[in-house]
């Protein structure tokens, strides 16, 4: 008689706890000019939960194209850049892998728009994470392309007092 052993499958389990050391300014490459906001760069939380993390699309994104710069020029008119993530951030994502990262953000291109940078041909660009071979790379899209609903920026949920 043959004896037949049951295996029980089990989900891996995941840590989704982010750890960002903010003293330390991000690190640009080497053509960026300048980064478009250094007084952030210090800005937002040193540990999070990447299930905490608001996917933001502007209103004209939802349902069609907008341009980088429309997207760029709410964020800093609302003063809401702060909220968003920074390459720090970026970097600190990517350390966990791929399996978070397609957990998270699967088929889109995540944007990290506080580290928004002009290139030394002066053009303004913005760091995203993408899936690229079965990685997570870290790349970056100038501001006159276009934005569709699988490119959100990655904010900081806001937090509402007394709730």
């Amino acid at each position: 008689m043959v004896n037949k052993q049951t295996a029980i499958l089990a989900w891996p389990t995941f840590n989704f706890i982010v750890r960002v050391d903010r003293l330390v300014r991000p690190v640009y490459p080497d053509w960026v000019k300048k980064p478009m906001h250094p007084e952030l760069e210090l800005a937002g939380p040193a540990e999070y939960d990447l299930s905490k993390l608001e996917l933001w699309l502007h209103d004209d994104q939802k349902d069609s194209m907008v341009k980088g710069e429309v997207i760029y020029s709410h964020l800093k008119a609302t003063n809401t850049l702060t909220s968003c993530l920074d390459l720090r951030d970026g970097f600190a994502i990517q350390a966990k892998g791929i399996a978070v990262f397609r957990r998270f953000f699967g088929g889109k291109s995540a944007f990290l728009w506080r580290s928004t940078a002009q290139s030394l041909f002066s053009r303004i660009l913005v760091p995203f994470l993408c899936e690229f071979g079965g990685e997570i790379v870290v790349d970056w899209n100038w501001l006159d392309r276009g934005w569709y609903t699988d490119h959100p920026a990655l904010k900081f949920q806001q937090v509402v007092p007394g709730t």
